[in-house]
């Protein structure tokens, strides 16, 4: 192959937009999935890719209304924060997930911080000349061509994986609070007359230890260093 012609067709694949009519299948190598794409990229993944066929991005992002049925279009959504800026272990913020749905995310930003009980505020996304980043992506051949538009001007969230571990960590305190109450003698839980109540007279069906799994990368809390039944993106 002549230089010149290897020029013309990596030139080609690196021209690109996501709304042409055709797009370069000629593709000898394609990227690494990138988790956290930002500013304006532009990334070639396999068909195989099983992040890509997901259309997976750790920045909160929902899908937008779009004309072109090729192309699936996303937009950011922001991050949700503490408004007093109060720092958790090692002095990292809260960088909450925002919710999907509108409902959910009004009602999420009526909850108190995690960390202070501060009130939480969103930060909106504004990356793209005031609007949202923008995510793009189309399936084609055998390839699936992605292209972000917009430079995210905000911190990073939480990724989906820590929201879950946070939400299963929470569920298992509210559980380890009940059962603590229940063992001060509540009415539930009285023993009978010279009857001693202990771990190992109760009917125990829920294990800390074992009741909960959290993912495999969770990392800690529920903050980065650097929302009802909705689905998180």
């Amino acid at each position: 192959m002549e230089p010149e012609d290897f020029d013309s067709e990596d030139k080609e694949i690196l021209s690109w937009d996501i709304n042409d009519m055709k797009l370069p299948q000629n593709v000898k190598k394609t990227d690494w999935f990138q988790e956290w794409p930002d500013s304006y990229e532009k990334h070639i993944y396999s068909s195989e890719d099983r992040n890509a066929q997901r259309h997976l991005s750790s920045w909160a992002m929902r899908n937008t209304n779009n004309h072109n049925s090729r192309i699936l279009k996303k937009s950011c959504l922001g991050v949700v924060v503490c408004s007093r800026n109060c720092s958790a272990e090692e002095g990292r913020k809260i960088y909450l997930r925002p919710a999907i749905c509108d409902k959910a995310r009004q009602k999420q930003q009526r909850k108190r911080c995690p960390n202070c009980d501060g009130p939480l505020k969103l930060i909106p996304c504004r990356g793209h000349g005031g609007f949202p980043v923008t995510n793009f992506w189309r399936h084609d051949g055998r390839f699936i061509f992605f292209q972000s538009k917009g430079e995210h001007d905000h911190p990073k969230p939480e990724t989906k994986l820590e929201a879950e571990a946070r939400r299963a960590m929470k569920k298992a305190q509210t559980a380890s609070s009940s059962v603590s109450l229940k063992l001060k003698g509540g009415p539930e839980t009285k023993s009978l007359p010279g009857e001693a109540q202990t771990w190992g007279s109760l009917p125990l069906t829920w294990s800390f230890q074992e009741g909960v799994q959290l993912p495999g990368s969770y990392s800690g809390h529920l903050i980065d260093s650097s929302g009802t039944s909705c689905s998180q993106n």
